[in-house]
């Protein structure tokens, strides 16, 4: 386990939280960013790049 990290930390209550923190600003949106935020760290090109968010 990591450092920092307690069995108790792993219930359903932090996950359902974290869960909803997603929810709210729409998960399309963060589906979208997360992945070009990657390609933009890790220099993928944009013309090799297929990103399906449906």
């Amino acid at each position: 386990m990591a450092e920092g990290i307690q069995p108790e930390h792993l219930n359903d209550e932090p996950l359902g939280r974290v869960l909803d923190k997603l929810y709210y600003p729409g998960l399309t949106e963060i589906f979208i960013r997360v992945p070009l935020s990657a390609a933009d760290r890790f220099g993928v090109k944009m013309d090799s790049f297929h990103l399906d968010s449906s």
